[in-house]
């Protein structure tokens, strides 16, 4: 019964090269937007009250990476692809910024209350292995090109 297996499409090599490019691009847009995230999460961590351009500059952020990450998605993302691991950290990167906005802008923190700002490292070890990706997805799509 469990032997009859729905056969993969093989897909014609400008499709995929087409989709890699797109994802590049995407990737490139995410490390772009980088360090306005780091200085965002930075301002959010800092003691004392944050000023409220923070939230909508955070704001701005997390919705251009959850952007990204729909995008990265409808590109289409095979279980446990670099494709889907960069759809992964796109999302991350969003996650994190809104994670930050929230604490620094809680509704149970009283605006009276002595603000000691908290630590956080930014973003992290994803930053990093966002930059990689794009690499290791240039080498492929060059692998595919001529190939």
């Amino acid at each position: 019964m469990g032997m009859w297996r729905k056969a993969r499409a093989i897909e014609p090599p400008n499709d995929l090269a087409n989709r890699l490019a797109a994802l590049i691009d995407l990737v490139d847009q995410g490390i772009r937007a980088q360090p306005n995230a780091e200085e965002t999460i930075a301002e959010c961590c800092r003691a004392g009250s944050p000023p409220a351009d923070v939230a909508r500059r955070g704001g701005r952020i997390v919705s251009e990476y959850a952007r990204l990450h729909r995008e990265a998605k409808d590109l289409g993302c095979e279980p446990g692809s670099l494709q889907e691991r960069v759809a992964e950290l796109l999302l991350y990167h969003a996650t994190t910024v809104e994670d930050c906005i929230k604490l620094a802008f809680s509704k149970f923190w009283s605006p009276n209350a002595p603000r000691h700002g908290h630590s956080h490292t930014g973003l992290g070890e994803p930053a990093r292995t966002l930059r990689e990706s794009r690499a290791a997805l240039q080498m492929w799509l060059d692998d595919v090109r001529t190939g």
